[in-house]
């Protein structure tokens, strides 16, 4: 059995090598940018400020453009 670990162990290493590459050879789906839904007048958007730690939250539209919920920070143009 001792003798069978390397050949265990490159057969691992072998295998992360070809789940890697098939997982980045893998069209990936789109991801939308904003998701707005008719029913809520809210955006879900990335909020890029270190406050909100560069997660997707809720911006409300306002005349300067669309204002996030955790930050308050004005993100885009306005909102028309």
């Amino acid at each position: 059995m001792n003798a069978m670990l390397p050949y265990l162990g490159a057969l691992l290493v072998a295998a992360a090598v070809a789940i890697t590459w098939a997982a980045r050879l893998w069209p990936a789906r789109p991801v939308p940018v904003a998701a707005v839904r008719p029913d809520a007048p809210e955006v879900w958007l990335a909020c890029h400020t270190t406050q909100c730690a560069h997660m997707t939250m809720r911006h409300d539209p306002a005349p300067a453009g669309l204002v996030c919920r955790g930050c308050g920070t004005v993100n885009g143009g306005g909102a028309g």
